[in-house]
């Protein structure tokens, strides 16, 4: 390490990059672009990927201006006077972008590759670490935004200090001699892991991560051919599809500061994802000019994912919706015409009258996803069903969360974890365990708080996956462990606990119901750590070793997340997880929790029961994917007309038949931001308004954080709210009563309807504004009541429960097995206590389940609903030669295929209408092992063809052997419509039959296929 320099009078200004908090999710680019106004192709700060794609591990570098002492590029600037000068105090290198030529001396000088081009502009540009912001006496924009807290800001003596007490190691990459200025701490050494799927080693070595000057001189950059087609501004790089679409970017992108700067900031919420991000909206007049993390929230601290700050780019955004359309041609032809709201919804509700008057009110299916906000997904869609009287009404919940909302009920008596995203409490674990849950890039800003607590806290972090993700890159052991098994890992580990007295007897004995019966069943059954290792695919040796470390840990959270519920096995895998938290006393305290994506507190609003028509016929699957036999053969009984308000055409499991399905409707409505996949389908196409366009709810905060967003602007065009829609065609239907016209008001139907009589009555809009962050935690029994960081603690009782009970289950207790809990599971021929089986596609020979009714079926009452639902008894089958594996291994399908999200820039659809999250990673892939690669013919960025018994799609390869080596991986969240570069959805792959009969969760995670190279 380079000894510090001590000029006299010199406060020498730099930033440090600590490699071991850097996730990669590119919130820094995010922030600089919008600090700076940049468009496509112009980066003053950039994050390269590193590393050799045949390790395990995914590293990132941020890549800035190094300020360098000696600046290359200020050398070789020809004009004169220079563009390019250094500031002698501060050692800030700028650039005056007017007096720049654009001759690119500059950019092929400086050796670290941080100087920028701006093709349009005809200029180079550079981090100058925010001289303006600076002057205002704030930290640069991507120190600022972080999420990892990976950046620092200070004078670079000040941060040589700190590496130094914290013991932390900078790296020399001064080869080139000139003075960087930049500091880059190491990453930490990883622990090996002999798992037997992947490769050797958990992650990368505290020497595998190369800084700047080394990565100049080696070329060690990883980036994935797949991630290079953001790059090709012109139109996309010719894989994708028929539709690429040059990268333009709109205001308040290429505008000049000064009609970019702010004159008022509104505090709110990002509605996007389930991180629920408090941020700051800045306004110049009545335009929207940028949108950052609000610094005044105490937790969050201004820290932001790349696609809160990207949603800038869904208000400015030329292909949103703007004006109802009409089909004009044949369905999934795309053909439409502009037609008026009230023509619209005048006919759209005499066609739904037609439909009721023919076949009943139950003919009309409701989909609203949770792309519209909590508050029409629970409260405006819900009280129209009720009022219409269909049964079936659903949202995305069955693809994602079912199966871990009913082991909660079951098992704690409400939805979700008590715990919060606090220092002193999820902050205070001795470890971290993530099985199936790759938080650092689904919710980048909760994972940079966790790391950051780890590492302050010197706590261990292990995770569980098929991939050696991101969050895996940071953990100190990976365990690749087979897709669908992680119940034989729980049962096992709790086996061990149990059978050497690790468990924590007293919490067992005062708090748990039942444990004792599922002890003895586990022990009967041999579920040993030796039964589980060919099953999991894991040493018998790693599983013993985690369970211990969990059982000794004071505090340990199991993250879960869709890797587990996405299963036909999804309630009792969630049960088992939380059962082993239980037994270890990781449960009702700080610090310790099972802790699977949810938000906790569901409304339950409805209409009175006067004006409820209760429906003639049960719901006919709780899953929408259950639906489809009733849309083409009417069977078991016609389902004729549908109302969506997300992309079914997209995220329905099983493409082909929801197609099929979705052409035989006779009528269908589709609601939603921008033209896709379904609205092909659609007879009617209605524009949403979204977010600060219609005021909302944020989608549903996991530590129970009610997040409130005003309306700021108008939509686009015609567009408008869904609570709008709702109220408006309800008034057509004699709903008016019910569905008032004042509800078409968000934060009226808020306090008037949404939030009375439950755990959010509290969270009023008085007490909402009243926080400068917009959000509160609820369960608030009033509009004073105090917040709770941590729930169901030893001597308190639970929120509305009969005193005493510390859980809201009619015992009080954690409840594992009780004789009601064995009748309803036996209506379904199963046992509640959880008995091993895993899915009917793997590569080895598990016992699976075998629904006995098909969908198009009349099916048993589920007993796990609260609606009367019907679904389909089942029994679990050996596994053995006549198996459908078995037959599909035989057929040459002889890889394990799992789905999920994609890198952080992503978010299911909306994402692929922002031009920067295109820039950041374009195209569709397929992850694939180099062992498995090379013996195929396939390298980085071919394209391969993905097969699986029920469909097949296309997509770039991306080889990396973080993947376990007979595993491939492919991410959600592309459809063959989307401007940029369209690939046919995932969904083409999956399968809607294999489901869990106790929540109708289907099978996403694990399925056998093929690749071949096209």
């Amino acid at each position: 390490m380079r000894a510090p320099e001590d000029f006299a009078g010199m406060e020498r200004l730099a930033l440090s990059v600590d490699l071991e908090r850097c996730i990669g999710c590119k919130s820094c680019e995010a922030a600089c672009k919008q600090e700076h106004g940049l468009g496509p192709g112009e980066f003053r700060t950039r994050v390269a990927w590193l590393g050799d794609p045949g390790r395990t591990a995914v590293n990132f570098l941020p890549m800035m201006c190094q300020q360098c002492q000696r600046p290359a590029c200020l050398r070789a600037c020809g004009v004169h006077p220079k563009a390019l000068s250094k500031d002698e105090r501060t050692g800030v290198v700028r650039i005056d972008e007017v007096r720049c030529t654009g001759c690119g001396e500059c950019v092929a000088a400086c050796p670290y590759g941080a100087m920028g081009y701006d093709a349009e502009g005809h200029h180079a540009v550079k981090c100058d670490l925010c001289s303006e912001r600076r002057a205002d006496g704030r930290q640069p924009a991507c120190v600022e935004a972080c999420p990892g807290y990976a950046l620092d800001f200070a004078p670079r003596g000040t941060l040589l200090h700190r590496a130094e007490e914290e013991r932390r190691p900078v790296r020399d990459h001064d080869a080139f001699l000139l003075g960087p200025g930049t500091v880059y701490l190491d990453a930490l050494p990883r622990e090996e892991s002999n798992g037997a799927g992947g490769e050797s080693g958990g992650g990368s070595s505290s020497g595998s991560a190369a800084a700047p000057g080394q990565l100049a001189e080696s070329g060690s950059l990883g980036t994935p051919t797949a991630v290079l087609g953001g790059f090709n501004l012109g139109g996309g790089n010719g894989r994708g599809g028929r539709r690429e679409s040059p990268l333009r970017a709109e205001f308040p992108y290429r505008v000049p500061r000064e009609e970019r700067r702010a004159d008022r900031t509104i505090p709110g919420g990002c509605n996007i994802c389930f991180n629920c991000c408090p941020v700051h909206f800045h306004f110049k007049g009545d335009r929207l000019v940028n949108i950052t993390g609000n610094t005044d929230d105490p937790l969050f601290k201004g820290k932001v994912c790349p696609k809160s700050q990207m949603t800038l780019q869904m208000y400015n955004n030329p292909r949103r919706l703007t004006t109802p359309l009409k089909r004009t041609g044949a369905r999934g032809e795309g053909k439409f015409a502009p037609i008026s709201w009230e023509r619209a919804l005048d006919e759209i509700a005499a066609r739904l009258v037609t439909v009721k008057d023919a076949w009943g009110p139950e003919a009309l299916a409701l989909f609203v996803g949770t792309r519209t906000g909590l508050l029409t997904w629970l409260g405006y869609a819900k009280l129209f069903a009720d009022l219409w009287g269909t049964p079936n009404l659903a949202g995305t919940e069955p693809f994602c969360a079912s199966g871990k909302s009913i082991a909660y009920k079951l098992t704690q008596g409400a939805l979700g974890s008590g715990n919060s995203y606090t220092r002193g409490d999820l902050g205070s674990a001795e470890l971290y365990v993530y099985i199936g849950d790759n938080q650092a890039e689904t919710r980048p800003v909760y994972f940079g708080m966790i790391n950051d607590w780890r590492l302050r806290n010197g706590a261990r972090m292990v995770v569980v996956d098929p991939r050696s993700t991101v969050t895996a890159g940071k953990a100190d052991r990976w365990l690749p462990i087979r897709s669908g098994t992680d119940m034989a890992l729980a049962l096992a580990m709790s086996h061990h606990i149990l059978s050497n007295d690790l468990h924590d007897q007293a919490f067992c004995e005062s708090t748990l119901m039942g444990w004792e019966r599922w002890r003895d069943f586990i022990f009967e059954r041999g579920y040993t750590p030796e039964w589980a290792a060919p099953v999991t695919d894991l040493p018998a040796e790693e599983i013993r070793a985690l369970a211990e470390e969990i059982a000794r840990a004071d505090g340990c959270v199991i993250f879960a997340s869709r890797g587990v519920n996405q299963h036909s096995n999804s309630v009792q895998v969630n049960r088992s997880l939380m059962f082993l938290a239980a037994i270890t006393g990781n449960w009702g305290r700080p610090g310790g929790a099972y802790f699977n994506m949810t938000s906790g507190f569901p409304p339950g609003i409805g209409a009175p029961p006067e004006r409820r028509r209760v429906p003639a016929m049960p719901k006919l699957r709780h899953s929408p994917s259950g639906w489809t036999e009733a849309m083409t053969t009417g069977k078991p009984y016609p389902l004729k007309a549908m109302i969506a308000c997300n992309n079914p055409m997209s995220n329905w499991p099983g493409q082909q038949t929801a197609r099929e399905a979705f052409s035989a409707l006779e009528l269908l409505v589709h609601i939603d931001l921008f033209p896709n996949e379904t609205s092909a389908f659609a007879d009617y196409v209605l524009p949403a308004a979204t977010g600060i366009e219609q005021g909302d709810v944020g989608r549903a905060a996991d530590d129970r954080r009610v997040v409130w967003i005003d309306k700021m602007i108008d939509p686009p065009g015609q567009a408008r709210a869904d609570g709008w829609i709702w109220v408006e065609l309800g008034r057509r239907l004699g709903f008016e009563d019910v569905l008032k016209p004042a509800h078409a008001d968000h934060a009226v139907f808020w306090d008037e309807v949404f939030i009375k009589g439950g755990p959010l009555r509290g969270a009023t809009q008085k007490r909402l504004h009243a926080a400068p962050n917009r959000w509160v935690r609820a369960p608030l029994a009033d509009e004073d009541a105090p917040e709770q960081e941590t729930l169901y603690l030893e001597g308190s009782t639970a929120f509305d429960a009969p005193a005493g009970h510390r859980f809201p289950t009619p015992s009080g207790k954690l409840e594992f097995w009780n004789e009601e809990m064995e009748r309803r599971f036996a209506a379904l021929g199963l046992s509640a206590l959880p008995e091993f089986y895993s899915e009917r596609e793997q590569l080895a020979d598990l016992p699976y389940l075998e629904l006995a009714l098909e969908d198009s079926e009349e099916g048993v009452p589920s007993p796990f609903h609260n609606e009367v639902t019907w679904t389909s008894p089942a029994r679990i089958v050996s596994g053995g030669a006549d198996s459908p594996g078995a037959k599909l291994r035989a057929r040459g399908f002889d890889c394990e295929l799992i789905t999920g999200r994609p890198p952080a820039p992503h978010f299911h659809s909306w994402t692929h209408y922002f031009w920067q999250a295109q820039e950041m990673w374009p195209d569709l892939y397929v992850q694939i092992h180099p062992g498995r690669a090379e013996r195929q013919g396939i390298g980085d960025g071919d394209r391969v063809r993905v097969e699986t018994a029920h469909g097949a799609i296309e997509a770039v390869a991306w080889v990396n052997a973080g993947i376990r080596r007979d595993a491939v991986f492919v991410p959600l969240g592309w459809g063959e419509r989307q401007p940029y570069h369209p690939w046919n959805s995932v969904n083409f792959l999956t399968d809607k039959t294999q489901r869990d009969p106790v929540s109708d969760q289907t099978n996403l995670k694990t399925l056998l296929c093929r690749v071949v190279k096209v």
